[in-house]
């Protein structure tokens, strides 16, 4: 049994095996303390919550002390020039928020995205001060900002921090994004924002694929990872961001194998 074998509370996604929400939720909630709901909506394909599957998810976490954190759709743009598309993001993230709030969930995960690496600094502010005014009015729909996690991408992480404290809500770590991106550095990028990380990301990175086993990454990197958060003293909530039932179980092994050898 895994739930409640760490400080941290450990999750995955709600994409485990290859069936619905409810089927991922029914095997996942023994396993894990938190399930990251992805969610899509398009003309092709959705997976859009009804208020009944609301409800029974609600009901199998209460079953088993399992929590939810929700990955806010990311087919729009938060950060994007044109204000249509900003429009659009905004309406798909409050009708998201509005559907699941009944879950009360830990998180919900916020990309700001509409800004690349190579961005002058102009590009930099006018993107800031569009993404800011998006997540006032998400804000503006939840009780708690600081449930509201931004997470880094492929810019560097403080880009979004002084949206993050002006707005007060939390940071998403993607620490394999941090291995992905910032090879160098991931590890000042970690400790730096860990005092404001509400939630973690973790997956394995290779070859520059990511959202891969862990198994199948950087052993040295996930074990200095896992250092990091035990000598932070870290209790909030990692969640294993991978999308099979292979990865998971090798994922989920990963980490009991190096947490107990750091005791």
């Amino acid at each position: 049994m895994n739930k409640k074998r760490y400080p941290f509370l450990l999750g995955t996604t709600s994409y485990i095996v290859p069936a619905d929400i409810i089927p991922n939720a029914r095997m996942l909630a023994p396993l894990v303390d938190d399930i990251e709901l992805v969610l899509f909506e398009s003309n092709d394909a959705s997976n859009f919550p009804s208020a009944n599957v609301i409800k029974e998810l609600a009901d199998i976490g209460k079953s088993f002390s399992t929590g939810y954190s929700v990955h806010l759709l990311t087919d729009k743009k938060a950060g994007a020039i044109e204000p249509e598309e900003r429009k659009a993001f905004l309406n798909a993230a409050k009708k998201t928020i509005e559907r699941c709030m009944p879950l009360s969930p830990t998180a919900w995960i916020l990309h700001l995205e509409g800004i690349w690496n190579c961005a002058d600094n102009e590009e930099l502010d006018l993107w800031a001060e569009r993404s800011c005014r998006v997540v006032e009015s998400i804000c503006s729909v939840i009780d708690k900002p600081s449930t509201i996690a931004i997470e880094n991408l492929g810019y560097p992480w403080h880009w979004h921090e002084k949206i993050a404290l002006r707005n007060k809500t939390s940071l998403c770590c993607d620490v394999g994004h941090l291995w992905l991106y910032f090879t160098g550095c991931w590890q000042d990028y970690l400790v730096a924002m860990l005092p404001q990380t509400r939630i973690i990301h973790l997956h394995g990175v290779s070859n520059g694929k990511d959202h891969i086993s862990l198994s199948a990454g950087n052993n040295a990197h996930i074990r200095t990872f896992l250092e990091i958060v035990k000598r932070s003293d870290y209790n909030g909530i990692i969640t294993l961001e991978i999308f099979s039932e292979n990865d998971f179980n090798e994922s989920m092994e990963k980490v009991r194998e190096i947490w107990e050898q750091l005791h």
